[in-house]
C-alpha cells in the first residue's frame, strides 16, 4: 500500500512540476498522438523510414480482372522535409469479360492491351507519382502536407474529421493541408484537390493570454468549411461521364463553427483539454459538442505505455450531422445511405440533412462519441471508436485499428470503419457501401526481401452502372526494401 501511495504521489508531483512547459501552440486535441497509424493508409508500413520499396505483385481488382502491379514506393526525409514518390503501374494479365457494361474487352480496359486505362485517363491521374510532400508535423509551428490526405482533421474534428481524399479507385486527388501555430494565434487549412477544389476548410484560433502561465492554455477558434460542388437532388440511377465521374446537379454548401478549449495540463506525462464547439450547417441544422481529449504517457520502465482518449457529448437539431466532412465524405456527398423502414435508399448527404431538418429546430437529439487508443513501446498500436445519436435509425459509427510497426521481421497494419449504421453491434460488421477496410502485411523472407500483401476497399462508378459500388482489390507479391 505504501508503495502505491508513493508511486501515485511521485506521478502527480512530476505532473505538477512539468506543468510550466509551454503549450507549443497546440491548436487541436491529439487523441491519437500515440498511434500515428490510426485510420491512416495501412500500406505505408515503412512510413518515416527513408528508403525505396521495390517489387512486383499480382493485383486482383474485384470483378475487373488481375493485373501485374509494380510496387515502387520511395520516401526521402531531410530534417522536417519529407517526400514520398510512387510508380503504380497495373498491367492486365487476366481480363474478366463479364465485368462492366460497355467495357468488357481487354482493349476497352487498357491502353495497348496492357496498361489499365482508368488509371491514366484524366490529367489528375498523374498525381499518383507523388504520394506526398511534407514539411513538419501536425501541431508544429509550420506544417505543410501536399498529396494524399489520410485522416485529415480541422480543430477538434467536429466539422472536418479524418477526411480522406483517396477513396476513389479511379480518381486520385492531390490535396493540401497548411497549418501555422504560435503561442498567441494560428490557422489550420485543408483543401481536397489543389487543381479544382471542392472541399475547402479552415480554422483560425487565438490565445487571449498568449504565453502567460496557466492562462495560456485557453484558446478561442473560428472554423469554416465549404463544398463548392456538393451534389443535390440526387434521385434514381446515377449517370456518369466517360471517365466514371457522376453527372449530378451541384451547389455550394457552407458550414461554420466557434469553439473554445482550455489546456488544463500539458507536460511530459499528461495532456488534458476540455473543449466546447458550436457548429452550423447552413440549411440543415446546428450542433453543440462538449468534449475532452487526453494523452497519458505512463512512466513504466521499458514499456513506454501511452493511452489516448477522446470523449464527447452532443446536443443537436435533427438536421445536424456531426463530423459532416468525415473519412467517407467523398462517397457520401453523392451517395448517402438513409434507412427507410426495412430498406436502404441512397441520396446525397446534403439532401439527407435537409430532409432530417424538417423534423424541427429544437435541440432534441443527444449523441455521444468515444475513442480509445493504446501504444506499447512503439511495438503495438491498437484502438477504436464508437459514436451514436438519438432519434436516428442509422446515426452510429464504429471503428477499430491495429498496427505492428516496429519489428524488422514482420510489419502489419489494418483498420475497419463502418459509418452511418444502426445503433449497437448487430449492423457493425458488414461489408457494404458504408464500410471502409484496409490491411497490409510485410513479412521478411530473407535479407532485404519481403513478402507483401495489401487489401484495399475503394469505390468506383463503373460504365453502365447506376450506383457507386465498393470494389475490393487484393495485392500480393515480393518486394525488397532498400534503406537510404
Amino acid at each position: 500500500m505504501r508503495l502505491r501511495i508513493l508511486g501515485t504521489t511521485l506521478l502527480f508531483a512530476a505532473a505538477a512540476a512539468a506543468q510550466d512547459q509551454a503549450s507549443t501552440g497546440q491548436s487541436q486535441p491529439n487523441a491519437s498522438a500515440a498511434n500515428g497509424q490510426a485510420f491512416a493508409d495501412p500500406s505505408l508500413l515503412f512510413g518515416g523510414t527513408p528508403g525505396a520499396y521495390v517489387g512486383l505483385a499480382v493485383n486482383n481488382i474485384q470483378g475487373e480482372g488481375s493485373y501485374a502491379s509494380t510496387v515502387i514506393n520511395t520516401e526521402f526525409n531531410l530534417g522536417p522535409v519529407g517526400l514520398g514518390l510512387s510508380v503504380p503501374l497495373n498491367l492486365l494479365v487476366w481480363n474478366n469479360d463479364q465485368c462492366c457494361l460497355g467495357a468488357t474487352t481487354r482493349d476497352s480496359k487498357t491502353y495497348f492491351g496492357l496498361l489499365r486505362r482508368r488509371d491514366w485517363d484524366e490529367p489528375q491521374d498523374y498525381t499518383r507519382f507523388v504520394r506526398y510532400v511534407r514539411y513538419g508535423n501536425k501541431r508544429d509551428p509550420l506544417y505543410v502536407l501536399a498529396g494524399q490526405l489520410w485522416s485529415a482533421s480541422i480543430g477538434h474534428g467536429t466539422l472536418v474529421s479524418r477526411y480522406s481524399n483517396s477513396l476513389s479507385l479511379d480518381h486520385p486527388k492531390a490535396g493540401l493541408a497548411l497549418d501555422v501555430n504560435t503561442d498567441f494565434a494560428g490557422v489550420e487549412t485543408l483543401t481536397d484537390w489543389v487543381g479544382n477544389p471542392s472541399l475547402m476548410a479552415g480554422r483560425a484560433y487565438f490565445r487571449p493570454f498568449g504565453d502567460m502561465p496557466i492562462l495560456r492554455g485557453w484558446a478561442i477558434g473560428l472554423s469554416g468549411a465549404t463544398d463548392r460542388t456538393a451534389p443535390v437532388g440526387v434521385a434514381g440511377p446515377l449517370q456518369s461521364d466517360s471517365t466514371g465521374n457522376p453527372i449530378v446537379s451541384t451547389r455550394a454548401i457552407h458550414a461554420a463553427g466557434i469553439d473554445t478549449e482550455f489546456e488544463v495540463l500539458h507536460n511530459s506525462l499528461i495532456s488534458l483539454i476540455p473543449y466546447i464547439d458550436f457548429n452550423r450547417i447552413a440549411g440543415a441544422g446546428n450542433g453543440l459538442h462538449f468534449g475532452v481529449v487526453s494523452d497519458v504517457r505512463l512512466p513504466v520502465p521499458f514499456l513506454q505505455l501511452s493511452v489516448s482518449t477522446k470523449l464527447e457529448y452532443r446536443r443537436m437539431q435533427p438536421g445536424y450531422m456531426p463530423e459532416y466532412f468525415d473519412q467517407t465524405y467523398d462517397i457520401g456527398r453523392v451517395q448517402y445511405a438513409v434507412q427507410q423502414g426495412s430498406s436502404i435508399n441512397y441520396v446525397s448527404k446534403y439532401d439527407a440533412a435537409q430532409a432530417a431538418a424538417s423534423a424541427g429546430t429544437s435541440f432534441s437529439q443527444g449523441g455521444y462519441y468515444g475513442e480509445l487508443a493504446f501504444a506499447f513501446a512503439g511495438l503495438l498500436q491498437i484502438g477504436g471508436l464508437y459514436e451514436d445519436r438519438d432519434g436516428s435509425s442509422n446515426g452510429a459509427s464504429l471503428g477499430v485499428f491495429a498496427s505492428i510497426p516496429a519489428f524488422d521481421t514482420i510489419k502489419a497494419s489494418a483498420y475497419y470503419l463502418r459509418k452511418n449504421m444502426k445503433s449497437g453491434f448487430d449492423d457493425a460488421f458488414r461489408l457494404d457501401e458504408r464500410s471502409l477496410l484496409a490491411a497490409s502485411l510485410a513479412y521478411k523472407v530473407m535479407g532485404p526481401l519481403y513478402f507483401r500483401a495489401d487489401f484495399r476497399r475503394q469505390w468506383v462508378l463503373l460504365p453502365g452502372q447506376s450506383q457507386i459500388t465498393a470494389v475490393d482489390s487484393f495485392t500480393a507479391g515480393m518486394a525488397t526494401f532498400i534503406a537510404f
